[in-house]
């Protein structure tokens, strides 16, 4: 109860300052958090910061984003290992890499999607790109997360971080880093765990899935562990080697959505970079860099009824290796800025289901080694004429993918039951965008683009039974997109407006029943964000924000008569009242700040029923952050959800691939009132 105390004591000392400050007529909002990308003229790129990552809870990232940015919204899966939407775009539509190398889970189900894989405390910035604007990376559907995680230093500098919050969470850490002039490396290690949170109304995670035993509802939420070190040899004083590993590690997270939970999950990352600069004129910097990326993922329904009424424990062993690299050259020239380069990824994916007691594989061909290979080559330029800042794009895709062979020489289940194992394509991507300086304070900016993703491999190949299997025939997804917009960056206010229209080609769709399976079909998203900030005086900023989609099928799948699209999120809206006393204080040794916001969401009443979705109800929460930094030391402190209120953010719509029914996954609520405090020393 100490705890809570001081927090509670804590919260109504910084209310107490902002209700008096609104009594006076002062309200602001500060920029603080993301910022466009200067050095490109796309005006797409978002740039979250590790520094403000520490003012929220952060169980994982995908709360982050859903907050920090307006047109993103999570989905909700269980206390940890949340997924993130982006303007509709999300799962596979929405690239994810850490440091440059392409991450994705091993889960069909995606109970383990891409950003659950990131160690928190590694994060040094969070780079969001929304659009087809980048051609330097492959699948960049609906655009892309890159996670950019710290770098050594020289010298001796780290950090130690402790965390506690409502419903047993808590969470400690830290690394170091140091070096000298030839060699640095940085290493750390992070441990966080959770009880079950409750919603609104008292009801406890485990409750948003009837199928949990007594143990399953006395179960913890998670835990996880991460580990991870990195080392940079200068080789000389323009070249440089980076090599790094992280490892990390989770045991029996939750997973109500869905039929099973993770009794055990690994993941392990390896990266290599070689850097050369000014190279012979015609390099001015020359990067070549590989990975290894491999998750091991281990579902089971051990905390289920099933294993009960079974008398055995069913376990899915599943595991995804991409193996990939890049040589990428970038020069600068009179005509521009260029950056070309070749990449290639290699993925391995196989599954099979077997009885924890025996080992008897009771389904040895779920994710029938499957394996995908893509390489691409690409060119980028940015050029800036006057009041222009201008950037085009073009890239060029060769993928194969095959699966493993049934002793007839045919897939087991397929919606054609043909030998149609194996598939290579070909396709161009690329863009142009363009930004016009209408004054130094002004600009406007649009671009259209074009890009490709193709089917994952549990779209193609699963091997669930003979009513729930993958289609081998589908086609990639082709999103050809225009956008337009207006930014406002003056000493006072930041502002940017932003419309969008995607028209998607064969996008992948679930459908079903008889079977249940995956199809193309084409379909729209049309949408647009509005974001204001105004700085006040003494330190005080206020922000408001919008965002709002719209999504319609032109084709429609099979049983399927809906023309609502399946994800797209409802009208959002955000209004916050910020402080940051660095503004007004003359000193570098003590500072605190502050955040109040209010989110909220209209009703989802353009679900696709047809396939799974439900309507759920609008919402609205009120969140309160601060802090206060003295020399080395930080406080940070909150609470989410100030009122309690019971609500669910996202809808369910992929399907469970560990059901063997292919069964829409549940809706899972919010977490009802989050109170939570952390402290660290940084030197």
């Amino acid at each position: 109860m100490k705890f809570y105390k001081l927090i509670l004591s804590a919260l109504f000392f910084f209310t107490g300052i902002v209700l008096s400050v609104m009594a006076q007529g002062m309200m602001i909002i500060d920029d603080v958090y993301v910022t466009v990308d200067e050095e490109k003229g796309d005006s797409t790129e978002r740039n979250i910061g590790r520094e403000i990552l520490k003012t929220h809870k952060v169980v994982d990232v995908a709360e982050v984003l859903s907050d920090e940015i307006i047109e993103a919204t999570m989905i909700r899966k269980g206390a940890y290992g949340n997924e993130v939407a982006i303007r509709g775009f999300s799962q596979s539509n929405l690239r994810v890499f850490a440091d440059g190398t392409i991450l994705e889970g091993a889960c069909g189900s995606r109970k383990d999607p891409s950003l659950s894989h990131v160690s928190l405390l590694t994060v040094d910035k969070i780079e969001v790109k929304e659009g087809p604007y980048d051609v330097t990376n492959p699948g960049m559907l609906g655009g892309c997360i890159n996670v950019i995680t710290k770098k050594p230093r020289k010298g001796f500098h780290g950090e130690i971080l402790g965390k506690i919050g409502s419903f047993d969470y808590w969470s400690t850490g830290g690394y170091v880093t140091g070096g000298n002039d030839i060699v640095q490396a940085v290493g750390g290690y992070n441990y966080s765990e959770s009880g079950q949170y409750e919603d609104g109304s008292g009801n406890k995670l485990s409750s948003f899935n009837s199928s949990y035993s007594q143990e399953g509802r006395d179960m913890k939420a998670f835990k996880k562990q991460d580990a991870w070190g990195k080392i940079q040899y200068d080789l000389a004083e323009d070249q440089s080697l980076l090599l790094s590993y992280t490892f990390g590690e989770g045991r029996d997270i939750m997973a109500p959505r869905v039929g099973m939970d993770m009794e055990r999950e690994t993941t392990d990352l390896v990266r290599a970079e070689y850097v050369i600069e000014d190279l012979c004129g015609f390099s001015d910097k020359l990067s070549l860099s590989g990975y290894f990326n491999r998750i091991k993922h281990e579902p089971s329904d051990k905390f289920r009824t099933a294993s009960i009424s079974n008398g055995f424990v069913t376990v899915n062993e599943v595991q995804s290796i991409i193996t990939g690299g890049k040589i990428e050259n970038m020069q600068i020239t009179d005509l521009g800025v260029f950056k070309y380069g070749v990449d290639m990824y290699y993925r391995n994916w196989d599954g099979f289901v077997k009885r924890l007691d025996t080992g008897q594989q009771l389904n040895p061909d779920l994710f029938p080694d499957i394996n995908i290979l893509d390489v691409g080559g690409y060119l980028q330029v940015d050029k800036d004429i006057d009041k222009w800042a201008l950037g085009a794009g073009v890239r060029c895709d060769w993928s194969y993918t095959e699966a493993g062979r049934e002793p007839d020489g045919r897939l087991k289940f397929s919606s054609a039951m043909t030998d149609n194992n194996s598939k290579s394509d070909v396709f161009p991507s690329g863009f142009l965008f363009a930004k016009y300086y209408l004054t130094e304070e002004i600009n406007l900016f649009g671009g259209v683009g074009h890009s490709v993703r193709t089917p994952t491999g549990v779209e193609k190949y699963l091997q669930g039974n003979a009513n729930f299997y993958g289609n081998p025939d589908l086609k990639p997804t082709h999103n050809t997109e225009e956008d337009l917009g207006i930014e406002v960056n003056t000493q006072k206010l930041k502002f940017r407006a932003k419309a969008f229209y995607s028209w998607l080609v064969d996008y992948i769709y679930q459908e079903g029943p008889g079977p249940k399976t995956w199809t193309n079909i084409d379909a729209y998203i049309l949408g647009g964000d509005i974001r204001a900030v105004y700085d006040l005086i003494y330190g005080f900023s206020i922000e408001g924000a919008a965002a709002y989609q719209i999504g319609r099928k032109y084709t429609e799948p099979r049983n399927n008569d809906s023309e609502n699209l399946a994800q797209i999120p409802p009208l959002k809206t955000k209004a916050a009242l910020h402080y940051d006393s660095s503004d007004v204080l003359d000193t570098e040794d003590f500072s605190f700040f502050g955040t109040f916001e209010w989110v909220r969401s209209d009703k989802y009443f353009n679900a696709d029923i047809d396939a799974g979705e439900k309507e759920i109800s609008g919402w609205s929460v009120f969140n309160l952050r601060g802090g206060c930094k003295y020399k080395m030391f930080k406080l940070n402190l909150g609470v989410d959800n100030l009122f309690d209120e019971t609500y669910a953010v996202a809808n369910s719509y992929e399907y469970d691939v560990t059901s063997g029914s292919g069964a829409t996954p549940n809706i899972v609520n919010e977490p009802g009132r989050f109170l939570w405090a952390s402290l660290s020393m940084e030197f």
